[in-house]
Formats: C-alpha cells, structure tokens, sequence
C-alpha cells in the first residue's frame, strides 16, 4: 500500500469522525456525560501521546458545545465559582 492510500484512509476516517461528533452534538443523539466518560477513558488508556491528544480532542467538542453539565467540565476545584459546592 502506498503512503498516499494511507494517508488518504487516515484523512477520511478522521473526517469521519469528526462528522459523526457533530451529528452526535447537533441532534443530541447520545448522552454527552457518558460519551465524556468513555471519550475520558479512552484519554487514559491510550498508548501514545498522539493518541492521548486525539482522545482528548473529542471531550473539547463537547465542552465548546456546552453539552456538559458545570460538574463534568474539567475544571480544578480552585477555579470554579462559589455555587459549585466544593467536596
């Protein structure tokens, strides 16, 4: 296989996937908690920091789309407002 077939396969499952995050954000078809979790998960487990970045490249789709509720956006306790009750 060339590069040019792989670098094609990689550039159209990328895009793939990408379109399928916006059909998922646009008409709200899964739970976006959960898919941060799993999207979360995935971040942790992966076995290259380009893959690590890739994982969490999704989890930022669904912060920008302000798809989470204010206690699954990854903020550090310190810098969340006072009507966060802090544990």
């Amino acid at each position: 296989m060339s590069d040019v077939s792989l670098t094609s396969i990689m550039v159209f499952h990328f895009d793939a996937a990408i379109q399928i995050m916006e059909e998922i954000l646009t008409h709200e078809l899964v739970n976006p908690e959960e898919l941060y979790e799993i999207l979360d998960y995935k971040e942790k487990a992966s076995d290259s920091i380009q893959e690590e970045r890739l994982w969490k490249m999704f989890k930022s789709f669904l912060v920008r789309a302000n798809r989470l509720s204010a206690d699954v956006i990854p903020f550090p306790p310190e810098l969340r407002g006072p009507d966060v009750i802090k544990e």
